[in-house]
């Protein structure tokens, strides 16, 4: 039976990342790419094990915490052993003195902590609430010839534990869209969607504040294809994103109000409104899950969609699609 994940696609407000080097797809390119515009799971791996919560350790008398571990950090090693997943800070941990190393705001730090026996399993524990693994709903945007894709067109970010992912890998797979919550003023709508978490769709083999990118494994559910445009080509006027809100991508009408043609590399470089009023009537205008949506305009390949107005859901930003990494 098929795992299903279900996911409030409070979609990864995925960050920039100036300090990992961006290389971006080439300003304009010969070869087409198959446009996007539907829907992947996500599962990123944190790269240890994520601290969401410090809970404290049942005793004989009373909880007592660990002092020295913080929400949002990133365990990676316990007493010398790596950390891939959240089992493996038992395996590593004694009653002792033990050494962690962490990361921390992005900065790696390294603390000794004391660790705490529990009252009934009689085991040393942090008393730490911990996850290995980021899940979410993101668009794809474009993939090429070879399989090499682009999506979400911002970084990651967990928003429980203020915490950003950049450089971190991890796997697509199958989704499930279930329905959606239209977006009003002042609220940002969603895709409500479930991950299948035993398909296998691809690789993420890199994460940055432009998005994910990697390997597109599965079968395209397009053949519509575009060549990428320069960003210097995007100008104000009628355009048109291609998304999906019911499993089925389908175009929809835009307008480009603004469009900066400055060298700044920013995921709000593109300013435009939802003309379409199929696509406003059923979702209120933007929605958490659509970001990736591919922006066309002239019939070439411009943008993606990477955030929307709260003030107004029929208003979007856009990431020029030159910016995308492509691994």
């Amino acid at each position: 039976m098929k795992k299903l994940r279900l996911i409030l696609c409070l979609l990864i407000a995925v960050l920039l990342c100036a300090a990992y080097p961006v290389q971006a797809y080439a300003e304009t390119t010969d070869e087409q790419v198959y446009i996007g515009g539907f829907q992947v799971g996500i599962a990123l791996d944190v790269g240890g094990a994520l601290v969401e919560e410090v809970t404290g350790v049942n005793t004989e008398y009373g909880v007592a915490k660990v002092d020295g571990i913080q929400k949002g950090d990133i365990i990676t090693k316990v007493n010398g052993g790596q950390i891939k997943s959240v089992d493996d800070i038992r395996e590593y941990l004694t009653a002792e003195r033990a050494e962690i190393e962490l990361l921390r705001s992005g900065k790696n730090i390294t603390v000794t902590v004391v660790p705490i026996i529990e009252q009934y399993t009689n085991s040393p524990r942090l008393g730490i609430k911990i996850k290995d693994k980021i899940y979410g709903i993101g668009t794809v945007t474009y993939v090429d010839k070879n399989g090499g894709y682009a999506a979400l067109g911002h970084e990651i970010y967990d928003a429980e534990t203020d915490t950003h992912f950049i450089g971190a890998t991890g796997k697509l797979h199958a989704c499930k869209i279930l329905g959606i919550k239209k977006s009003v003023k002042d609220e940002a709508g969603a895709i409500l969607a479930s991950i299948v978490g035993d398909s296998d769709y691809g690789t993420i083999t890199c994460s940055n504040n432009f998005g994910i990118a990697g390997k597109y494994t599965a079968e395209i559910p397009s053949t519509d294809m575009a060549y990428i445009s320069s960003k210097s080509e995007i100008k104000p006027g009628a355009a048109q994103i291609r998304t999906s809100i019911d499993g089925n991508p389908k175009y929809y009408d835009i307008e480009i109000v603004k469009a900066s043609t400055k060298g700044v590399r920013r995921e709000k470089s593109i300013v435009f409104r939802v003309t379409d009023k199929e696509l406003i009537d059923k979702t209120g205008g933007i929605l958490r899950g659509m970001s990736g949506s591919p922006i066309l305009q002239n019939g070439k390949l411009v943008g993606a969609v990477t955030h929307v107005f709260l003030n107004d859901p029929t208003r979007g930003y856009g990431l020029a699609v030159e910016h995308m990494n492509k691994n």
